[in-house]
């Protein structure tokens, strides 16, 4: 048997490659190599395949190739246009491979326009049957029908693969893996021809229930401290030179986490792109991000008002959250080094609430780092918002976009101020303010700046 492995375009207003890898898909890859199965990957988010004109960032990170697929102004009012981003659709006439099946990933809910794209691509192609799986089949199966595929897959698991291919292809499958899969396996890596960053979970899923998150439904595991270390050598191997830990909830298992870092390769820079949670951080844990090399930190702070810090979850606290900044910078880490997530358009969150978090950040000596709310498919805010009436049901998951939400979504703070919020910070990442200008910072009623 053979099978095409495709990680689908994405459609979005923006998009910046910050290392994204589709990891379950590699899981799947490794699986099905197992059972004997022919495995090609077609990743249209890989910016070093032919013809993406991609631009490189720092990192390992880029801009991915994009085109404009339309205005959203005339069916939405929205001043935004609409763009796939990923590799152009020559890369399928160039494909030399005959699949007898093709599995495809997917992410977002509201990426949902890539996925409809890739299917319609994948069909002109090739005459075989689509497994669609991923986030939006999970989150929203009864839209993912409308996709194109022959078969949606909800969830995660590898058993359940072999299952299906077994029934539409009519070959049997050896089953070299069974349960705990993610402890048997590693993603396999090799399948790029070319890979300079690469993602590695120690674990899955979070033990936390934050309303606005769904992290918490996939359970929490972890990996063996052994399977992650292996993983990385073989990653350094390949030639990779960053790697990003994409645990939704890394420092759970602290001391497990220690002997990995503990144990980290050099030659490799290894970045935290998910918020950390303060409350987690210790001194050792601080020292050895430091003296292993991490680019990249990032804190889940989210927001400062305690009001809203309880009603969202109560992960993290203020004390917490200035105590894990300190232990940062006592470790070594300079102030730009420190990145802190804000969540602004929270229900509930007011601008003057939301410009105090950016001042706070600002006064404490780390960076801002605004996150767009998204109102997720399946989390207590989402039902929250059904219940009271203020979102549809049948709400076009595009809609939901963190970059459109904003825009239309009458319990959001509204586009004008967060976009006041994002000129302030951006403003001041690129040294156009001072920390100074920034906690003088008044506005009047237009949301001009005042102050400075």
């Amino acid at each position: 048997m053979k099978a095409l492995l495709v990680n689908p375009y994405i459609y979005d207003v923006s998009a910046y490659d910050y290392w994204l890898k589709p990891v379950g898909l590699l899981y799947i890859a490794r699986a099905l190599k197992k059972a004997g199965v022919e495995v090609k990957l077609l990743d249209l988010l890989d910016r070093h395949l032919p013809g993406n004109n991609s631009r490189d960032g720092p990192y390992g990170t880029g801009k991915f190739y994009s085109v404009v697929v339309k205005s959203l102004m005339g069916e939405y009012n929205i001043p935004r246009y609409l763009k796939r981003y990923g590799a152009p659709e020559k890369m399928f006439d160039i494909l030399d491979f005959s699949p007898d099946v093709v599995l495809i990933t997917s992410m977002m809910t509201y990426w949902y326009g890539g996925v409809f794209e890739t299917i319609r691509m994948v069909k002109k192609h090739f005459n075989v049957p689509v497994i669609l799986g991923g986030n939006y089949p999970t989150l929203l199966p009864e839209h993912a029908k409308f996709s194109g595929a022959d078969v949606i897959v909800e969830g995660d698991g590898i058993p359940i693969i072999y299952n299906i291919l077994e029934e539409i292809t009519g070959t049997k499958l050896e089953r070299p893996v069974n349960g705990n899969w993610f402890e048997q396996l590693t993603p396999d890596y090799s399948l790029y021809s070319s890979l300079e960053s690469a993602v590695v979970h120690t674990s899955f899923g979070c033990p936390y229930r934050c309303t606005y998150c769904i992290a918490w439904k996939k359970g929490f595991k972890v990996r063996t401290v052994k399977s992650v270390l292996k993983e990385i050598e073989e990653l350094k191997n390949f030639g990779v030179k960053d790697i990003a830990f994409y645990d939704d909830a890394i420092l759970v298992k602290r001391e497990r986490f220690k002997e990995i870092l503990k144990h980290l390769p050099s030659g490799i820079r290894y970045h935290l792109p998910n918020g950390i949670h303060a409350r987690l951080l210790d001194e050792e844990t601080a020292k050895l991000l430091k003296e292993k090399h991490f680019y990249t930190i990032r804190i889940g702070y989210e927001t400062g008002n305690e009001a809203l810090q309880k009603r969202t979850g109560g992960k993290v606290n203020n004390s917490a959250f200035e105590r894990a900044v300190e232990l940062l910078k006592k470790a070594g880490f300079e102030s730009k080094d420190i990145g802190v997530y804000l969540i602004v358009g929270l229900p509930g969150q007011s601008f003057e609430s939301a410009l105090e978090d950016v001042k706070h950040v600002v006064e404490i000596g780390a960076k801002p780092v605004i996150n767009e709310y998204t109102l997720i498919p399946g989390s207590a805010d989402w039902e929250d918002a059904l219940r009271r009436g203020l979102i549809d049901e049948n709400v076009d998951p595009l809609m939901l976009n963190n970059s459109l939400l904003s825009y239309w979504w009458k319990a959001s703070m509204g586009i004008e101020k967060v976009n006041v919020l994002k000129r302030i910070v951006q403003r001041y990442t690129n040294g156009k303010i001072s920390a100074n200008e920034v906690l003088k910072i008044r506005l009047d009623e237009k949301f001009a700046f005042k102050g400075f």
